[in-house]
């Protein structure tokens, strides 16, 4: 049977008939592949190390009539730091099973597998692991061609001024003019900043982007809105997303001082 070799990236994993995993990579080559991994349960196994989730490897698969077979697998970078942090882990699992459910197997999108290893690189030192989240998933909407307009009113097609919004059905922002009385997503112009910057910077320079909290909770609504408009898929991985989000942040904040009646309890 035909084989061929390429880079590919572990995203999710399944159990299949006894020892063996279903593993989702995305290659470089044949963009997503689907590959059963045999005996990966057993002691000793020579491909468990491959399939760990977000294991770069150097991959030779053989083709199968509904699914492909791993016969060799020899890790480049096994990103170690996305499986050893829960909001690191949480980011890369979401960026994972949207890059899988949003792909069709044998399809490669132009530079994804670029922007994917550049991701979980980022991830495994950025300062805010949310950020690097939001570059990657910038970068999947342009391969999918549905990028959100940024640069000008989706209607009407005037510069944006300071208040805008955005627009789920019309895939961008709209100016104040344009603007629906109704509107439930509102952009500050420091939010639109924060995009238009994840749009263009590379991932290493993403530490030097910085926002209020307002800003951040806009970016994120209009990210995930957008992702759910445009592909419209279910992820399991986004509840646990927000939930190690809204741990980090309560770990963040400073303690609160204890007031005088806290201070009178005590004597």
């Amino acid at each position: 049977m035909a084989t061929y070799s390429t880079e590919g990236i572990a995203l999710l994993v399944h159990k299949y008939k006894g020892t063996g995993r279903v593993v989702s990579f995305y290659t470089r080559k044949r963009g997503r592949v689907d590959a059963v991994a045999q005996g990966i349960g057993k002691p000793g196994s020579k491909l468990a190390a491959a399939v760990e989730l977000f294991t770069l490897s150097r991959l030779m698969f053989v083709e199968g009539r509904d699914l492909d077979r791993i016969r060799q697998a020899d890790v480049i970078e096994p990103h170690y730091h996305l499986r050893a942090d829960m909001t690191r882990l949480a980011c890369a699992s979401y960026i994972a099973e949207l890059t899988v459910k949003s792909s069709e197997p044998t399809h490669p999108l132009m530079g994804l597998f670029e922007h994917l290893a550049e991701a979980y690189g980022a991830l495994c030192t950025a300062e805010d692991p949310e950020v690097v989240l939001w570059w990657y998933m910038m970068r999947l909407f342009a391969s999918h061609g549905v990028t959100p307009e940024l640069s000008c009113c989706c209607r009407c097609g005037a510069t944006l001024g300071r208040l805008t919004c955005y627009l789920p059905a019309e895939a961008g922002l709209a100016c104040s003019i344009c603007t629906p009385p109704s509107n439930q997503m509102p952009l500050s112009a420091e939010g639109c900043s924060v995009l238009q910057g994840l749009a263009r910077m590379p991932a290493i320079r993403l530490d030097r982007l910085s926002m209020s909290p307002q800003a951040r909770v806009q970016v994120r609504h209009l990210l995930h809105t957008h992702a759910d408009h445009q592909f419209g898929i279910q992820t399991r991985s986004r509840k646990f997303l927000h939930q190690m989000l809204a741990a980090s942040q309560v770990a963040a904040e400073p303690p609160v001082p204890p007031t005088r009646q806290d201070d009178r309890s005590r004597l």
